[in-house]
C-alpha cells in the first residue's frame, strides 16, 4: 500500500518523533511510505534514520510570507499529491497540509492527540498577569485553534485518538465519534553505562519535554521547594524548542537544585534516565506522555500531576503515582525520595508495562486503519 505521512517536522524531539515512528514501522511492514514534511527544524539523524529504514522525504519548503506562508507551501505539497498519489495519507499537522491531501481527492486519516487551547499565552510566564488586550487576542487565537481541529477533524475520512481521553474530547468538542484508539509505543533509547558516580544522599529528579509554560516545570520545582527531606534533590529538566523566557523563569525559580539540558540527543537522554532516581511530570495536556514510558523502559517510575491522561498511562502505586494537587505532589517526591525499597518496586512494574507499548505493534494497528483505504490488497 502507497502511505503518505504529512507531518511537520522532521524531528525526533519531543512529540513529533511519534508520527516519524509510525511511518518507520509502516515501512517495515511492506508499506511503501512517504513522509511529507516543511523543511525548518530538519533533524539529520532522524532524516537519514528514516531513510534507512526505507521511508522515503520529501520536504516542502516554508515560504518565509507571514501568516500565509504555509498555505502558499502547501501549493507544492498538493501538486506533489496529485503527481504521485498515495492510497491515503496519515495526518498529523496544520491545516495546509490538510487541505492540500483533501484537495488531491486522498483519503486521510488523522491522529487526533487533543486540542492545546491558550497557545498564545504561552508567550507569558506562569502567574504574569494579562492585560485585557492578551485576553481578548487569546480568545481570537482559541477559535482560531478550534476551527482548524473542528475542520480536520470532521472532515477526516478516519480519526484515531491517541487515548481514551483524547477520545472523548475529540468527540465532546467536534461532535463525531473517534474510529478507534491507537496509543504510542515505547520508544527503546540505548542503554549506556553512566560515568556519573551516584552520591549517597542525593536524589535526581528528571523532567523530559518541550520547555513551554503549560508542560508545568514550575510547578515540579516549587513542589521539590517545599519537600522538607535531608536528601539533596537536583531536578534536571531535559526538552526541545524551549521558550526562553521560561528557561530563565525556571532557573529563578529552581536556584541552585536545577538543571537544564536542551536540545538533548537520543544517547543524552538515555544517560539522564539511567542516572534519575525518578521522573516527575507536570504537563497540562498530557494526552499520552511519551516520555513516561521512556523513563518506565530504564525501570524509573514518575510521579505525574492527575491532569488528562494520567490514569490511563499510570496505574496508580503499581508502575508510578498520580497526585491530585500540587501539594500531593510535594508528598509523592517526598515519599520516592525517602523510600529506595517503593521506588524500585513501582519502576520494575513501569519496565513490564512499557515493554508492551511497542512502536511495532502501533504501527500494525495503523496499518489496520489505513488499509480500509487500500486500492490493491497487501501481499
Amino acid at each position: 500500500m502507497k502511505i503518505g505521512v504529512l507531518t511537520e517536522i522532521i524531528n525526533y524531539h519531543s512529540g513529533a518523533r511519534a508520527p516519524l515512528m509510525i511511518a518507520k514501522g509502516l515501512a517495515k511492514r511492506g508499506h511503501k511510505v512517504t513522509v511529507f514534511a516543511y523543511d525548518f527544524m530538519l533533524d539529520q539523524p532522524a532524516f537519514d534514520d528514516l531513510k534507512k529504514s526505507g521511508v522515503e522525504i520529501v520536504l516542502i519548503q516554508k515560504k518565509k510570507v507571514k501568516y500565509i506562508g504555509k498555505y502558499l507551501s502547501s501549493i507544492s505539497l498538493f501538486k506533489s499529491l496529485k503527481t504521485n498519489p498515495p492510497d491515503a495519507v496519515w495526518f498529523s499537522g496544520t491545516l495546509p497540509f490538510f487541505f492540500a491531501a483533501k484537495l488531491a481527492g486522498i483519503p486521510i486519516v488523522r491522529m487526533y492527540q487533543g486540542t492545546q487551547f491558550n497557545a498564545l499565552l504561552e508567550n507569558k510566564n506562569p502567574n504574569e498577569k494579562n492585560s485585557l488586550k492578551d485576553a481578548l487576542l487569546n480568545t481570537i487565537a482559541n477559535w482560531y485553534i478550534y476551527l482548524n481541529d473542528f475542520i480536520s477533524f470532521r472532515l477526516s475520512n478516519s480519526v484515531v485518538a491517541i487515548s481514551k481521553f483524547a477520545a472523548k474530547e475529540g468527540e465532546t468538542l467536534y461532535k463525531k465519534k473517534c474510529d478507534d484508539i491507537i496509543y504510542h509505543g515505547t520508544t527503546f533509547l540505548p542503554k549506556v553505562k553512566s560515568s556519573v558516580k551516584k552520591q549517597k544522599n542525593s536524589i535526581k529528579i528528571l523532567s523530559v519535554s518541550r520547555i513551554t509554560p503549560y508542560k508545568g516545570f514550575h510547578l515540579i520545582l516549587e513542589a521539590v521547594k517545599k519537600v522538607k527531606t535531608k536528601k539533596n534533590i537536583l531536578v534536571t529538566i531535559a526538552g526541545s524548542q524551549a521558550k526562553h523566557h521560561y528557561v530563565e523563569y525556571l532557573k529563578k525559580v529552581g536556584g541552585d537544585n536545577i538543571k537544564i539540558v536542551l536540545d538533548p540527543s537520543d544517547l543524552d537522554l538515555a544517560k539522564l534516565y539511567q542516572e534519575a532516581d525518578f521522573c516527575v511530570v507536570a504537563d497540562r495536556f498530557l494526552y499520552f506522555g511519551l516520555s513516561i514510558y521512556e523513563a518506565a523502559f530504564f525501570g524509573k517510575p514518575t510521579i505525574s500531576l492527575n491532569n488528562a491522561a494520567a490514569s490511563e498511562i499510570i496505574d496508580h502505586g503499581k508502575t508510578g503515582l498520580i497526585a491530585k494537587t500540587p501539594e500531593e505532589l510535594g508528598l509523592y517526591i517526598k515519599k520516592l525520595s525517602e523510600n529506595p525499597i517503593f521506588r524500585k518496586k513501582l519502576g520494575i512494574s513501569a519496565q513490564k508495562l512499557a515493554l508492551q507499548f511497542t512502536w511495532e505493534k502501533c504501527a500494525l494497528e495503523w496499518e489496520k486503519e489505513l488499509l480500509k483505504y487500500a486500492k490493491q490488497p497487501l501481499q
